[in-house]
């Protein structure tokens, strides 16, 4: 057993000889950059590469720090940068920092203040955490790397295309104040974390069936959008406080509970092939499909690839429980289905088509299509309130002052003006019927008293009193009120100025009276046709009656709705 460790120890050190043998080392980063510019051809080519860092040499535009976790825009800078006038193309390289204190080449480097005018293409760099501050690309491509765990990019411009494909760890891959026109990073080997903060970016774009573990987007802007299309995010995704000109999410996995996208981020902007878009805007065929216009929406395929997206983050929000953008979100989709459906009522005019459009019309209007049911009991009260007004000018047997009793007012006001009589006696003379009535229930109870059981009289006289009591004391109110005593044309002149404007006064409360009297009334008809509660005959004649039953047919209908959104909101 020791024999065959000891073969085996001998062999991988012999190999790891030979493959170091195959490496050509370069003393210093500064003499690599010299050697590219100084490269015969117009593209530098190179296989398998150790470039040493000379900590005299390399100071103004490499750094070393000692510290795992690099800051973010703590890496020192220089007033001028390195410019790097050649097509570089480098097959396995490894910046060797072993000067350190005895530490391996995997430690952690940055580079910063280079400007490349040419691609740049780095092919399996072997080293453990790779920081690039305050440089400039042309186009950058870093394809398989080793890089166990940080790639960052610190204030980076990149004029072109900047890729970073299938890293055989997952690396976390971040950029910080960075611009560029296209980004695009993925793999399908592992599982790398993407972080973007502060950026200004075109298009990021992930290739298809890549998958990631978690990707962070905050504070940053895609004039252009993000292309997710087909990929995956395994754990965490987070898009907030950013603006995208389009996403599209088609096809892709999202992690249910631990997905955070606010859908102001997504207003208007969820879309489809995205890349096609981008991909044609030189030729001025730019294109993204957002089931917008009527060419759009009669594409099918594509309209029902896109309501897939918006049910997807829809599903987000309710198992997260964001109803406000669960909302949103709803009323947006469902408008684009709005719109299809009066697509296809014109090209197929009918009922069943007529019908379906109309009904989401009004589900739009009533309570944006369920989710709003505040939204239908301002439109309830609208309802009764048009409906009242309507009632107000019809005849209905609730109303207690006609036009017939009003002239019966009048007249009795008349005549007090032209008698000599005061309120009072006028009021007696009024009443006289029913005080009559009051003096024989008595007389009949006083002569009936030995003919009728003992509780007859319990109960009559506190009744008799009663009733005699509010005729002595309305008498009495009007004897101390009366401000006429006489014929009012035998006033003077004063007198009668007075005594007109106090009875005008009466007279403009008495009308206020019935007419909120009516206004309550005609409300309550309304309202109560509109619920449909009904008190078996309907209260009023004419044209009025049919007009109820049209209002509680409306009623029905408005109200069944509402309890559906209701109950829908309650549910979710």
């Amino acid at each position: 057993m020791e024999r065959r460790i000891t073969i085996f120890l001998l062999f991988v050190s012999v190999f790891s000889y030979s493959q170091n043998e195959d490496y050509r080392t370069i003393p210093s980063v500064s003499e690599w950059l010299e050697e590219i510019n100084n490269w015969p051809d117009t593209i530098y080519r190179q296989d398998r590469l150790i470039i040493s860092i000379d900590p005299k040499l390399d100071s103004t535009h490499v750094f070393f720090p000692k510290t795992l976790n690099l800051p973010q825009n703590h890496i020192p800078l220089v007033d001028s940068k390195y410019i790097v006038d050649k097509e570089v193309w480098v097959t396995d390289i490894i910046f060797d920092i072993s000067f350190i204190d005895g530490v391996t080449n995997n430690f952690s480097l940055a580079f910063r203040n280079l400007q490349f005018l040419r691609p740049l293409n780095l092919v399996g760099i072997k080293n453990g955490r790779v920081f690039f501050s305050h440089c400039q690309f042309d186009e950058l491509w870093i394809a398989r790397p080793e890089i166990k765990y940080n790639l960052e990019f610190h204030d980076c411009d990149f004029n072109q295309r900047m890729g970073i494909s299938n890293p055989s760890h997952p690396t976390r891959v971040r950029f910080y104040s960075c611009n560029g026109k296209e980004v695009s990073v993925g793999g399908r080997i592992v599982n790398p974390s993407l972080r973007i903060y502060n950026s200004n970016i075109e298009l990021l774009s992930i290739p298809s069936e890549t998958t990631f573990g978690e990707v962070i987007i905050s504070d940053s802007h895609f004039s252009h959008g993000l292309d997710f299309q087909r990929s995956t995010i395994s754990n965490f995704f987070n898009l907030s406080r950013s603006g995208v000109g389009g996403i599209d999410i088609g096809g892709t996995d999202l992690p249910m509970f631990n997905s955070y996208i606010p859908f102001d981020s997504l207003r208007n902007k969820l879309t489809e092939d995205l890349w096609y878009g981008y991909n044609n805007t030189s030729s001025g065929n730019f294109k993204m499909y957002q089931g917008r216009t009527e060419e759009e929406l009669q594409d099918k395929p594509y309209y029902d690839r896109i309501i897939a997206s918006y049910s997807k983050i829809i599903s987000i929000y309710k198992t997260r429980n964001q109803m406000e953008d669960y909302n949103t979100a709803y009323i947006e989709m469902r408008d684009k289905m709005t719109a299809r459906s009066k697509l296809l009522y014109q090209q197929n005019p009918s009922f069943n088509c007529y019908f379906d459009y109309q009904i989401n019309r009004f589900t739009k209007m009533f309570s944006d299509y369920g989710t709003r049911p505040a939204k239908a009991i301002v439109i309830f009260f609208q309802v009764v309130l048009a409906f009242s007004i309507f009632y107000f000018f019809f005849p209905s047997s609730w109303n207690s002052t006609n036009s017939r009793k009003m002239m019966k007012h009048l007249s009795y006001l008349g005549g007090y003006f032209k008698s000599d009589q005061g309120l009072s006696d006028l009021f007696e003379k009024e009443s006289k019927a029913q005080y009559q009535d009051y003096n024989e229930f008595k007389a009949f109870m006083d002569s009936s008293e030995k003919e009728l059981p003992i509780y007859f009289q319990w109960l009559s006289k506190p009744l008799y009193h009663i009733s005699i009591s509010k005729f002595n004391f309305s008498r009495s109110v009007l004897q101390k009120s009366d401000i006429l005593n006489g014929k009012w044309v035998q006033l003077p002149k004063r007198r009668k100025m007075i005594t007109s404007l106090i009875i005008a006064i009466y007279l403009i409360i008495y009308l206020l009276y019935i007419l909120i009297i009516r206004c309550l009334n005609a409300i309550t008809l309304s309202l109560n046709a509109f619920s449909t509660l009904g008190f078996g005959e309907i209260p009023t004649r004419g044209l009025a009656r049919y007009v109820t039953i049209i209002q509680g047919f409306i009623g029905w209908f408005l109200l069944s709705i509402f309890l559906v959104s209701l109950i829908g909101q309650i549910l979710n």
